[in-house]
């Protein structure tokens, strides 16, 4: 059973059903793993509930953001030694002042605060892993992450980061527009609040997306490129 089947109730699941909403992934493709904010600022230093986290930061999702990032390492040891490709999405505070923020906060996190933006240590980038630079909620929203994915040859996005509600939804509309195959690693996405975050996978999974776990995910893409090199 998933979170949302806890959280939508049963008459509005048979709605999508009956109308032929959701579909399974697609897998036979060449995947990227698109990490977005992955970030201090969404996390907070310390493994404790949301509202001891917003205390650090007012955009921290507190021990949800640290089982994400456990999931992320998962994920990352995966591409890696599959030899898939790894790209960063992050928020660029230091344009703020530009462009102005992300989402419409009343509490935005101080801009001094360097660390805020920085990337946790256990899932930093390896050399050679690009780390694109956004404005705004989408991490394809006037940035070069399109053609980057186009160059390497990536027809599926497999998102992680967070918010689920937030800048991953975004992104996965837009993936989804622009034509990848877009998979959400449950996971390893995280948001403020859990009914947020079973809500926007819900939803995001009847039109726009596919979801998995880390472990799914893992799976059938080894699946898929070993039945590819058994055709050969």
């Amino acid at each position: 059973m998933t979170g949302w089947e806890e959280v939508f109730p049963a008459p509005d699941r048979e709605i999508y059903r009956r109308a032929g909403f959701g579909k399974s992934a697609k897998w036979d493709g060449r995947p990227a793993l698109v990490i977005i904010d992955a970030l201090w600022s969404f996390i907070g230093h310390k493994p404790v509930d949301v509202l001891e986290a917003i205390k650090e930061y007012p955009t921290a999702c507190g021990k949800a953001g640290w089982d994400g990032l456990d999931r992320i390492s998962a994920a990352l040891e995966f591409f890696r030694g599959s030899s898939l490709p790894v790209v960063y999405v992050c928020a660029d505070g230091s344009l703020r002042d530009v462009y102005g923020a992300t989402t419409r906060t009343r509490n935005p996190v101080l801009l001094s605060d360097e660390d805020a933006f920085g990337i946790p240590e256990m899932i930093s980038p390896m050399e050679g892993e690009p780390i694109v630079k956004k404005t705004k909620a989408s991490g394809f929203f006037r940035t070069p992450l399109d053609i980057l994915l186009r160059r390497i040859n990536v027809d599926t996005v497999v998102l992680a980061g967070c918010t689920t509600s937030g800048c991953i939804r975004a992104s996965a509309v837009d993936s989804h527009s622009l034509g990848f195959e877009t998979v959400l690693l449950s996971d390893a996405i995280w948001d403020r609040s859990t009914f947020s975050h079973e809500v926007s996978l819900f939803e995001l999974s009847m039109k726009y997306a596919s979801v998995a776990t880390v472990d799914e995910a893992s799976s059938q893409i080894s699946k898929h490129a070993n039945n590819r090199r058994a055709s050969k």
